[in-house]
């Protein structure tokens, strides 16, 4: 994942908190430059530039508008990043590609996968990049269970569940209006949806719930989704719960249950991996060699290292009846926001290298994100017709 060689002038539209980190994540890479900010009110685009000039001071001035129309309409600016709710996703999305601009999309990108598929169409005859903003599998743990996943070091992978317990979201913010965010799933489990789909497979099944407060709002929801992956059905189980108060710890966990052993990754932005089971000696060093080539510091290449070691790794063989061993090993990063700012910088990095190489595919694809999108509507879907029974 190189580098990019160019200089974008880059206008981000929706001026809320996810804008203002990303502005002070981007602004070390010299391939970012802010040029504008879009938002409702003067206090919120200020703080969106003053995160950036924090970390660029001699950047110069960035323009602003209070609707993201006249950001895309400016132009100076070569890539939109879109950061408005979801409702808003389709329409400024097609906008800008029509205006001529690459675009980067927070997730979900829109709100059903047909609408995000016909924008896929549109930046085609635009020759224009067009990605959603999905992040954890630039993470180098989330790298690293992928190939313990794919090596099967300690067997064939039975069964995982990712449990998500989140604070719960003001009461009146857009968040609980499901014709502007889609619901939980679609508004935010579409992030664990692609990491699933890369880890297992395919969704080949999917069945959802969801629980309704006596507000009227759906705060928990829960699916089990079958994957497929080399003809292996897997049964996943996701869970999201934005109930937690926000003095308490939130708390993120994949566990993922093999014939063998288990993997456990813990954090929203994972900070621990720990590995259990019984494997070969082998199995074992080749464990130790992918695990000992997660970086310990914030990096926006961090994933190179962990796929150029299991490049290394001897190809998976059929299970012998070789003696086993007990093996444990955990691993722990430092740094949680340091962390968060390098997998978005790598997921920028990714999108710029679309833009100057059409026949770049990139690490996460605009089709991945359809395919995230429309699971998230399936779940959604069965959770609806589950809450009404």
């Amino acid at each position: 994942m190189i580098s990019s060689s160019f200089c974008y002038r880059v206008g981000i539209a929706g001026a809320g908190a996810f804008a203002e980190f990303l502005a002070g994540a981007l602004a070390p890479l010299p391939s970012f430059h802010l040029a504008a900010v879009a938002g409702r009110t003067d206090a919120k685009r200020q703080r969106v530039i003053d995160a950036y000039l924090r970390r660029k001071p001699q950047a110069g001035d960035v323009c602003e508008y209070h609707q993201a129309e006249e950001l895309i309409a400016d132009p100076h600016v070569d890539i939109v990043i879109l950061t408005t709710p979801p409702h808003l996703h389709t329409p400024l999305a097609r906008q800008a590609l029509e205006e001529g601009k690459h675009v980067l999309l927070e997730k979900p990108g829109a709100l059903a996968a047909r609408e995000l598929q016909a924008n896929l169409e549109l930046a085609d005859r635009q020759n224009r990049a067009l990605a959603v903003n999905l992040v954890l599998r630039y993470h180098p743990l989330a790298e690293a269970v992928k190939q313990l996943v794919r090596h099967a070091f300690m067997g064939a992978v039975d069964y995982a569940s990712l449990h998500n317990a989140a604070h719960r979201v003001a009461k009146g913010h857009w968040f609980w209006e499901e014709q502007q965010s889609g619901g939980i799933f679609i508004e935010h489990g579409v992030h664990f949806f692609e990491v699933g789909r890369d880890w297992f497979g395919e969704a080949a099944e999917a069945q959802g719930f969801a629980l309704t407060d006596p507000d009227g709002t759906r705060p928990r929801v829960g699916a089990t989704v079958i994957h497929e992956q080399g003809g292996r059905r897997i049964p996943v189980h996701y869970y999201h719960g934005f109930t937690m108060n926000p003095a308490a710890p939130e708390s993120t966990h994949w566990d993922v249950h093999t014939t063998r052993g288990r993997i456990t990754l813990d954090g929203w932005i994972p900070m621990q991996l720990s590995v259990s089971g019984l494997v070969s000696t082998d199995e074992a060093a080749s464990m130790d060699a992918l695990l000992d080539a997660i970086p310990k510091q914030p990096s926006a290449h961090a994933i190179e290292q962990v796929r150029q070691a299991a490049d290394r790794l001897l190809p998976s063989v059929p299970p012998s009846d070789a003696p086993r061993i007990p093996y444990e090993r955990t691993v722990t990063l430092s740094d949680r926001h340091g962390w968060y700012e390098a997998i978005a910088q790598a997921r920028f990095l990714d999108f710029c290298r679309l833009i100057e190489n059409p026949n770049e595919r990139g690490l996460v694809t605009l089709q991945d994100a359809i395919a995230d999108l429309a699971l998230a509507e399936a779940c959604t879907a069965a959770e609806t017709s589950s809450s009404a029974r």
